[in-house]
């Protein structure tokens, strides 16, 4: 059985058996995938390219296929590709090089994607990741075909993105001193030339790039840049530890308005792809509800709460980078479509919630366009005692929704609190990328978790090749004694959140501002 992750479309093999030492590549193979698949060849299997040998020709065509669509016919005499696009050969490559990597018979396959938004998030924000590591995480998603590259450029721990305009947000907003209880410090971000470059890189790997700008949380790092973003101008410092923060940007100011709209502006000039995300999670409101400018926004605006001040927030900013051309993602928070004020329809909501959370599929059902990353399978940051390889494979998208054309894209998340560099990321990542680049690519209708352990441990061998050394399985699929322990360790970041410093600090300020009203 010729194994092949994801699983293709269909795929028939006869006895006919290929032997043959050289390939030689020709017809419609662009210069970039050509060099990319002869590289591989020559590295990383026992054949060597000529212009000789078994003919490998690939060929576009004019047919009315999907842009991702290809075939692979194998014969004695040699093999053709076909497909309708650049795209289409580069998918086909990537599957060529688990075919050449194992015995060879001949077969015909005709493979495309079930679902046409198929995400992987790397979070920036945490810890710093080195533009080669960058490149890296990009070219395992290119291998299992993902073709969205989610890039978690700010959080409260860290802002990565160069900013001409606001300089500060680099000089301060992309240090720290320390992370938790530690001493190291950490730093880093990416010039304009360097996120310039993954863009590229991305583009030739045809992966689309969504970058994050998180607003109007996630954003201590910007507010100890400028403290005219808060809502009291305190004097802050960028985050030493994890969890979510009080002090988060002010939605009363003019000042804020126009500096979230200045960094979209470079934003949309260095990303050229449609969508752009700004975040909006985990906003807790806090410091609105004592803020002077925040409550004079709410009653002039005539809302309730300032849970619908933060959806105004987020629809000025999703209509300001419409007018750019511009397409926004938000992280789901609760609404209620009667309430006075609501998402803009326009705008994608992404889900993070467990499989547990019905509430998402209404709005699914609703016709709300929308990215599920469901944490019970996808989120490949949390260890394997939370997430086994049988739950990433085995999670439904969402709950009570059937018919996945009704979800607009599947993402996986690496945040990075606890994956603070590409060794981790790779340890994380593998073999759960089987299941999930699977589950993306082939559609959830379409599992078959027995058949997809058949191709395991080939997969894992395969891997090697690229410098990732899977885990035992027991390890990624652990008894319930490590299992618990797993749980046990992680849930040591319960002690790093400085939830009491934080309560204490709301407590001082509101003693603050009542005496200052006193007076």
């Amino acid at each position: 059985m010729i194994k092949i992750v994801p699983q293709v479309k269909s795929i028939k093999e006869n006895d006919l058996q290929i032997n043959f030492d050289e390939i030689s590549l020709q017809g419609d193979l662009s210069e970039f995938a050509k060099k990319d698949l002869q590289s591989f060849i020559t590295d990383k299997t026992e054949y060597y390219c000529s212009d000789k040998g078994y003919i490998i020709e690939f060929k576009i065509l004019s047919d009315d296929h999907c842009k991702e669509w290809y075939s692979i016919d194998a014969q004695v005499n040699g093999m053709t590709v076909c497909a309708c696009t650049e795209e289409g050969i580069f998918r086909a490559v990537t599957t060529l090089k688990q075919i050449l990597s194992q015995p060879l018979c001949g077969f015909t396959l005709e493979d495309e994607p079930k679902n046409s938004f198929r995400g992987f998030m790397l979070d920036v924000g945490r810890y710093f990741y080195s533009v080669a590591d960058v490149k890296t995480i990009i070219d395992y998603a290119a291998l299992y075909k993902f073709n969205y590259f989610h890039w978690h450029l700010t959080e409260d721990q860290g802002w990565r993105f160069e900013s001409n305009k606001y300089p500060k947000l680099t000089e301060i907003g992309s240090h720290r001193s320390h992370t938790n209880f530690g001493i190291k410090k950490e730093s880093g971000f990416y010039n304009k030339y360097e996120l310039k470059e993954i863009v590229q890189y991305c583009h030739e790997r045809f992966i689309k790039v969504i970058p994050e700008i998180d607003m109007p949380g996630h954003t201590m790092s910007a507010l100890a840049c400028y403290p005219e973003l808060s809502c009291f101008n305190r004097k802050l410092k960028v985050s030493t530890h994890w969890g979510i923060k009080f002090d988060i940007m002010c939605a009363g100011k003019d000042f804020t308005y126009t500096f979230c709209k200045d960094i979209l502006d470079e934003l949309c000039e260095i990303f050229t792809d449609e969508y752009i995300h700004i975040g909006g999670d985990e906003a807790l409101k806090k410091r609105w509800e004592l803020c002077e400018n925040c409550n004079r926004k709410l009653k002039e605006l005539g809302l309730d709460n300032m849970e619908q001040l933060q959806l105004y927030f987020a629809n000025y900013l999703a209509d300001y980078l419409s007018a750019k051309g511009k397409q926004t993602i938000v992280w789901y928070n609760k609404f209620d479509e009667n309430d006075k004020i609501v998402p803009n329809k326009e705008i994608i909501l992404q889900f993070w919630g467990t499989k547990k959370d019905v509430e998402f599929a209404n709005v699914v059902k609703s016709g709300r366009r929308v990215i599920t990353s469901n944490s019970s399978g996808y989120y490949i940051d949390l260890p394997y005692g939370y997430i086994t390889l049988d739950d990433s494979y085995n999670t439904q998208g969402v709950t009570g929704i059937d018919d996945t054309k009704a979800i607009f894209g599947y993402e996986t998340c690496l945040w990075t609190e606890y994956v603070k560099n590409v060794k981790k990321a790779k340890f994380n990542m593998f073999p759960r990328v089987f299941a999930i680049s699977e589950i993306f690519w082939s559609g959830e209708s379409n599992k078959d978790y027995q058949k997809f352990l058949q191709k395991l441990e080939f997969e894992k061998q395969f891997i090697r090749k690229f410098d990732v050394k899977v885990p035992r399985k027991g390890i990624y699929n652990p008894n319930g004694i490590r299992k618990f322990f797993s749980k046990l360790w992680f849930e040591k970041r319960q002690l790093v959140w400085q939830g009491l410093y934080l309560n204490i600090d709301n407590f001082m300020l509101k003693r603050k501002i009542k005496n200052q009203k006193k007076i």
